[in-house]
């Protein structure tokens, strides 16, 4: 027997109309029962915009993003990682949709913390509004749409990835669903009139809109589309499945493309940052999902049963990470077990209802990308691993088990019971899975929580504001210990992003803190905070710095030493104390103005007399004097070096893995007429053949002696102005190939001098 494949699709639009009613209720009592949920009766009946629901670990690097679009845009903040600023677009990511809205509210509230939990709340009541218009054009009856919406809104996964707050905007899932059938029968929209075209294109603008929130979530709309798209032409003959969910697919690349543009352009103007958003593919599968959290209660479950054995799991399964957020709760689960029996019934020749076939299908093909060894680890290690949480595809699985759930509720209904009754039993057996649902997949207010993180925001503000009290607007505060930015593991008791509450709770200061890690105002900081406190405090009143913050946390003594330290140099204590005692506060005689504005990172470090980059910290030299490759840093006349490995006790070998040649690139153009000398012994092979350097349109071979030589020859570049050096070796080997070591480095001539005497023209 044949699957039934004869469905139709209310147009969106028509269902948005027609039932307004019905989604303005459900979007309401979703803002308000996830308030009091998160605040406690009666509190919760009015949203909480007095401090943040999440102010610790990775709400705090939240909170620094809207912060930050509140005051001008993300990409770029003058007042983090104070003076070089903090430049944020080594960090990709498709989230401006998220980011408008969250600018929106900010504007409106003027605080981040009230920003952040509108935005939260929010999310509970587009996701219930999509959801319900989408499961009503699927032919699913109000109450039973209702129910589903409602359990979809609430599922786990919205209130465990707080700390993750743009996930909390899930309301493209129902849309990718929606699109997706349509491409499975493009003849289902009877408002259209063209077979291969979305209901009168308006989804195209939909799917540019809702790439906006979030690269993951638009990677997993192409999954559901594609797997439509593909069914429909094997189960129709129907080309215009394929030409349809090609076109979708098209526009939601599109919609990423322009989200990261930014940051593709900056990656080839700046180059790429090795430390920033690295990903192996490995951690494909590390953070994939497992059937087994699909379908257990949650962690925090408010039975005590079911939370022992969730514990259980979690403490004793390995892989245990973020993947925990993946349970759909009771009805979801039940959903998924369905729906997996209905695909088993479908391969076995078993007919069902054509809709559920292709859901079916399409959580099937989820949960293959999903799990952990699966095909997201495929895509990993084949395509990109920069991919890596595939267990977030959870709440696309949760969608398609709440659809099957009650679209079999509703067929099994109707041939139960006579049409007059229908409504009654439909609207009773509903709402008790609504009741019991929102139980199960939900948390109890926790008072302690809420308690804490009201304490410790308002005690951080008002020692902030006191702070900014003190110094004159615009002031820059030097913040201790040193912690990199973002990703790191924390300090000590220092959490990851404690040192962002400066930046959240002022508006005229600026902070060192911050700065892109790996980029040139990280590089300065890492090594300034391995100085003495006393070349510290030289180097920051060049760069005008007013104040030191010193959170104890991050110091194993509990920062016993650097404040005895601090208060004996400056001869005076701390200004402030934080109220719970954690962080104190120094106040210097410095002009907030001292330092001027607007200059490069190269001009600042020389002002500073402190420069420090990629390749470490920089010492004064002249070309004359040239490079020591036996020392661990470079001349400030050099500012590039590629193709040369590690330093060593006598200095550093070329090295083609890294480079096809080793190139020097310099701050200043060579003298016109000059000696170039260096010293150098060549690798293996290397010995007895022609070393060539380039320099400008000149170039010169060497031959290479065995052991260590000086080698040195007259350049005159007649007028060309040249910054560059170039050495081509003619058999870069490693010493594994000559079975000499495990050593891959592809080896050609050890250096350990180089230097340029200018001679008079």
């Amino acid at each position: 027997m044949r699957a039934k494949q004869c469905f139709t699709l209310a147009p969106l639009r028509e269902v948005f109309k027609a039932d307004w009613r019905w989604w303005l209720l459900g979007a309401a009592l979703s803002f308000v029962v996830a308030s009091i949920l998160m605040s406690g009766w009666p509190t919760g009946l009015l949203p909480n915009l007095e401090y943040p629901y999440t102010y610790s670990g990775d709400g705090l690097s939240t909170g620094w993003m809207i912060q930050r679009a509140m005051e001008s845009w993300i990409f770029e903040n003058p007042r983090s990682g104070y003076p070089f600023g903090s430049n944020f677009l080594d960090f990709p990511g498709s989230d401006s949709g998220s980011h408008l809205i969250l600018k929106f509210l900010g504007s409106l509230t003027g605080q981040y913390g009230a920003a952040l939990n509108l935005y939260f709340l929010l999310g509970f009541s587009i996701t219930f509004v999509v959801a319900y218009c989408v499961f009503r054009a699927v032919s699913l009856e109000r109450s039973y749409a209702f129910a589903a919406a409602m359990l979809f809104a609430f599922l786990p996964f919205h209130f465990q990835r707080l700390d993750h707050l743009y996930y909390t905007w899930y309301f493209s899932v129902p849309l990718f669903y929606y699109i997706a059938l349509q491409a499975f029968k493009p003849d289902t929209v009877g408002s259209t009139g063209k077979p291969g075209r979305l209901e009168n294109g308006s989804p195209y603008f939909l799917l540019l809109a809702i790439s906006s929130f979030g690269v993951y979530y638009a990677l997993f709309g192409l999954i559901v589309i594609s797997v439509a798209g593909l069914s429909g032409y094997f189960a129709h003959a129907n080309f215009n499945s394929i030409k349809l969910s090609v076109a979708a697919a098209g526009v939601i690349i599109l919609g990423v493309l322009v989200n990261v543009a930014p940051n593709l352009i900056h990656k080839y103007v700046a180059g790429p940052n090795s430390e920033v958003a690295q990903r192996s593919p490995g951690e494909g599968e590390m953070y994939g999902l497992k059937m087994m959290q699909l379908i257990t209660p949650h962690h925090g479950h408010r039975i005590e049963a079911f939370e022992k054995f969730s514990a259980k799991y979690n403490a004793t399964a390995p892989l245990i990470n973020e993947n925990a957020t993946s349970s759909l709760g009771t009805i979801g689960a039940a959903g998924l077990m369905a729906l997996f029996a209905i695909a088993f019934l479908g391969m076995s020749g078993r007919g069902a209802d054509g809709k559920l076939m292709i859901i079916a299908l399409i959580v099937f093909a989820l949960f293959l990308f999903g799990t952990i060894g699966g095909l997201g680890s495929v895509f990993s290690y084949s395509i990109s691993s920069s991919i890596r949480g595939w267990n977030r595809i959870s709440v696309f699985i949760g969608f398609g088990a709440l659809f099957g759930v009650f679209t079999l509720l509703q067929l099994y209904l109707k041939g139960r019971f006579a049409s007059h009754r229908l409504p009654l039993m439909a609207a009773l057996l509903a709402g008790g899975l609504l009741v019991v649902g929102l139980y199960d997949q939900t948390f109890p207010t926790c008072d302690s929580c809420n308690d804490n993180a009201h304490l410790t925001f308002s005690q951080d503000k008002e020692f902030v504001q006191s702070i900014e009290t003190l110094l004159p607007q615009g002031a820059a505060v030097y913040q201790l210990p040193y912690m990199a930015f973002p990703e790191v593991a924390p300090l000590n008791r220092l959490e990851t992003y404690g040192l962002a509450a400066g930046f959240l709770h002022s508006r005229s200061l600026r902070w060192s803190y911050a700065g892109m890690k790996g980029r040139e105002g990280d590089l300065f900081y890492r090594s300034l905070a391995s100085e003495s406190l006393e070349r510290q405090l030289e180097i920051i009143n060049k760069l005008g710095f007013s104040g030191i913050y010193i959170d104890r946390r991050g110091y194993e003594d509990n920062g016993r030493s650097v404040i005895g330290r601090l208060t004996e140099i400056l001869q005076s204590p701390p200004s402030l104390i934080h109220p719970n005692g954690t962080v104190v506060f120094f106040k210097l005689d410095q002009d907030a103005d001292a330092f001027p504005e607007g200059l490069g990172a190269r001009e600042i470090m020389l002002k500073a007399g402190y420069w420090v980059d990629r390749l470490g910290l920089r010492y004064e030299a002249t070309l004359a004097e040239g490079i020591e490759f036996s020392r661990p840093d470079f001349p400030t006349f050099v500012r590039d070096v590629r193709g040369l490995s590690g330093q060593e006790p006598w200095g550093r070998w070329t090295d083609a893995n890294l480079a096809s040649s080793m190139v020097i690139d310099l701050n200043e153009p060579l003298p016109d007429r000059f000696n170039l000398v260096f010293y150098g012994h060549p690798f293996g092979p290397n010995t007895d053949s022609y070393l060539k350097v380039r320099i400008g349109s000149k170039e010169f071979a060497f031959k290479m002696l065995a052991g260590e030589t000086e080698y040195k020859r007259l350049v005159d570049l007649g007028g060309e102005k040249v910054s560059s050096v170039e050495f081509v070796l003619p058999y870069p080997t490693s010493p594994q190939e000559l079975s000499l070591s495990s050593d891959g480095r592809k080896l050609g001539i050890g250096l350990a001098k180089l230097r340029f005497e200018a001679l008079p023209k």
